[in-house]
């Protein structure tokens, strides 16, 4: 029963990012996009919220592979849309397919995560998909796991590699906005600091800071 209710709320979680995609133009995805844009937004929950609860943390056990961070459950998950004619496979791509019921919305943790998902969606419709790749390669926690051929979980609780780095960027990026950046709600928050992140990668200075 753990199980199920464990993939009904990755159910929750997939549908809700393929609708707000949806409201951002992005029709369809690839399904390794669906992995990382789940991945990303656990590790920048963290990153943002350090004090909360992580609420990613409890159904997601990513490991590394070529391709990005993978996991068993979300691979279930979209069978189980597939299936169900939740989702719809346009050649290589996925899209929406039927309507659910409004009972998605009493899932737990669902509306956090949903308005999570619409802050980190929000950041990478404007830098575009490969954006996201981008910040996935470079994700250190990733990349050690990746040299070392290692299928041990990678951590995505504050704390790890990535999390440790991303405050080091917060705290020179937090410095060259000055007061401002408490007066900032998430959406512009992230959409600075990324602009910051990325403005450096194009640089080639990141890598030193890191």
């Amino acid at each position: 029963m753990k199980k199920r209710e464990k993939i009904l709320r990755i159910n929750g979680d997939i549908l809700s990012v393929f609708r707000i995609c949806n409201e951002v133009g992005w029709e369809s995805l690839k399904e390794i996009s669906v992995y990382r844009i789940i991945y990303i937004s656990s590790v920048l929950y963290s990153f943002k919220y350090p004090s909360k609860e992580n609420p990613f943390s409890e159904d997601y056990d990513f490991v590394t592979s070529l391709r990005g961070p993978f996991t068993e459950d979300i691979k279930i998950s979209l069978t189980n849309l597939l299936v169900n004619e939740y989702l719809v496979e346009n050649g290589k791509q996925l899209s929406l397919g039927k309507e659910t019921s409004n009972k998605i919305d009493d899932l737990p943790k669902y509306k956090e995560k949903y308005n999570w998902f619409e802050v980190v969606i929000y950041i990478l419709a404007i830098y575009g998909e490969e954006k996201i790749y981008d910040f996935v390669v470079r994700d250190p926690e990733y990349q050690e796991n990746l040299q070392t051929n290692s299928i041990k979980e990678i951590n995505i609780e504050k704390g790890n590699k990535t999390y440790s780095n991303l405050v080091k960027l917060k705290e020179t990026f937090e410095r060259a906005l000055g007061e401002s950046a408490n007066e900032l709600d998430d959406k512009k928050y992230l959409e600075y600091y990324f602009d910051y992140i990325f403005s450096k990668i194009l640089r080639g200075e990141l890598d030193h800071e890191l």
